[in-house]
């Protein structure tokens, strides 16, 4: 199996990446600059808006599946993102439906696709009206309906909604991510960990296994065209998951709420259905958090300590 995966260094890309390598795939991984972070046979493709260059490097890979993670949450302009989130997911549909034969391709989408859902209609499934209220959603559901149009014209193509991952090495610009670079960043006698509000509830996932889901569906043919929620139908309290990282740092650190902190969903309630996963004999294993949150935390305190050593031999 010759896989191509974009977006491959990313959070989630590079345990798809391990995820295929351990079956045995042959990976190729495709980005925009030349990174060690990925495979061994990783390609450069200098424009992701340019549809005869996308063209020309899945023809000469040509992949039987693709793997298409490459995105972003934020951009210096709405322009940016449809570029990033839209144009590239585009272009690479119109080159995997000129490959013969045709490559299968899972898209890589988001519960923010979803916008705001009432409490009456949690979990979502993948029937709710979208009615994104970000530029994130937004330009990931224009990735999805380019993925509904594409399919409708005879291309195997799965659009995977994965909602919140966690795990060592998640970003700080979200809360998790950034609840442990704070913590990583105290002193061993304790201080203040500055969040937004915590009265939430999300459907979080081990990004482990949604590495393991993407690969699934991406390699089992009998999996079906369409939207697929890769989520456990789970909610998990933001504030008790904090307060249990707080307890792995066996620090005395004190709570502060800052309003300015704000995600990129103002929704108290976010949970997935995942009924039609199960339907294809998939599930996805609830986080084991005594487990994630020390990995996560011993992560960010190894990337504070690396990043304090080039400081200091920057000075």
């Amino acid at each position: 199996m010759r896989a191509l995966v974009t977006g491959a260094s990313g959070f989630v890309g590079s345990r798809v990446v391990d995820q295929l390598s351990q079956r045995g795939a042959e990976v190729i991984t495709v980005g925009r600059y030349v990174t060690a972070a990925v495979s061994s046979d990783h390609r450069v493709l200098a424009r992701t808006d340019d549809a005869n260059e996308v063209e020309a490097l899945v023809a000469q890979v040509a992949p039987q599946c693709i793997i298409h993670l490459a995105g972003a949450s934020s951009a210096a302009s709405i322009a940016e993102l449809y570029r990033v989130n839209a144009i590239f997911a585009a272009n690479l549909l119109r080159a995997a439906a000129l490959v013969k034969p045709n490559p299968r391709v899972v898209l890589v989408g988001s519960a923010a696709e979803y916008g705001p859902v009432p409490d009456a209609d949690l979990p979502v499934t993948e029937a709710f009206p979208c009615s994104p209220n970000t530029a994130y959603g937004i330009t990931k559901l224009a990735q999805t309906l380019h993925g509904i149009n594409a399919a409708a014209a005879g291309l195997s193509v799965t659009t995977a909604r994965v909602f919140n991952p966690i795990g060592p090495g998640m970003s700080t610009s979200l809360a998790l991510g950034s609840f442990c670079d704070q913590i990583a960043r105290l002193p061993s006698t304790g201080g203040t960990l500055r969040t937004g509000d915590l009265d939430v509830e999300r459907d979080f996932i081990d990004v482990r296994e949604a590495g393991r889901i993407l690969v699934e569906l991406a390699l089992n043919p009998v999996i079906e065209n369409g939207i697929v929620n890769v989520c456990t139908g789970i909610g998990s309290h933001l504030l008790d998951v904090t307060q249990r990282l707080i307890t792995c740092s066996a620090s005395p650190i004190q709570l502060h709420y800052e309003s300015n902190r704000t995600g990129n969903s103002s929704v108290r309630r976010f949970i997935g259905s995942p009924a039609k996963l199960q339907s294809l004999g998939l599930s996805v294993a609830r986080p084991d958090f005594d487990r994630l949150l020390p990995a996560m935390l011993a992560r960010a305190q190894s990337d504070a300590m690396n990043s304090d050593t080039q400081s200091t031999a920057a000075n």
